[in-house]
């Protein structure tokens, strides 16, 4: 299995750059080189609808989408495990790996999608199964649940609702960021199969992937 195919996804889930462009044509050569006709279908029209925008609503898009009023959040351990306890100690671990790793996660935290996946090629293979079918896989089952139209339609709806305007309307419907974690998580799917499909959206088991020990022994886990 090639898992450095991934780190082609890390500057496509980043704010977007001048060299956007270049990514994208790497993304995809990586997805068609590895045989996945679906995931290079979705990353595709995603990576057209991109082009077709120039700098300026590139940002507002990104901004929109997972910034402002966002449409879903890109730190994975907090899609996955919310607020609660288990996170910190998944970000305590993931945080370790990058430091092994020597990779600097920049601005962003250690559970930050990019940051993840550009982590995956370093890890063992057993390790590297445990975060995608634990955290990767349902994670980006619960973004692409929010990316629906009725589920959009709904929080567009409560948002009015409470009287808070609502910015950019347009931009949730057809967002081609959907398209590239769709493309995303196909992949991921086809590399770690049989992940249940009830798993998704925040964790209620016990099991945390890449958890800090020390803190897990403090904390009685």
């Amino acid at each position: 299995m090639d898992t450095t195919l991934y780190a082609r996804f890390a500057p496509l889930l980043r704010y977007p750059r001048a060299d956007l462009d270049a990514a994208l044509d790497a993304a995809l050569a990586a997805l068609d080189g590895a045989g996945a006709a679906d995931a290079v279908q979705a990353l595709g029209h995603g990576a057209a609808a991109l082009r077709a925008l120039d700098g300026n609503a590139r940002e507002e898009l990104f901004l929109k989408t997972f910034e402002l009023q966002a449409i879903c959040c890109l730190e994975v351990g907090y899609t996955r495990f919310g607020e609660d306890y288990k996170r910190g100690m998944f970000l305590a671990g993931l945080k370790e790996e990058h430091r092994r790793a020597g990779h600097d996660c920049g601005d962003e935290l250690a559970d930050h999608l990019a940051n993840v996946l550009e982590l995956l090629p370093s890890l063992e293979p057993e390790v590297c199964a445990e975060l995608a079918e634990q955290v990767l896989i349902p994670a980006l089952r619960a973004m692409l649940e929010d990316f629906d139209e009725p589920r959009l339609r709904a929080r567009l709806d409560a948002l009015k609702a409470r009287g808070e305007l609502v910015m950019q309307e347009a931009l949730h419907f057809g967002n081609p960021y959907g398209e590239l974690l769709r493309a995303l998580a196909l992949r991921l799917e086809a590399d770690w199969p049989g992940v249940p499909q009830r798993r998704s959206g925040r964790a209620s088991e016990n099991f945390i992937p890449i958890h800090d020990r020390a803190a897990a022994a403090e904390l009685g886990a």
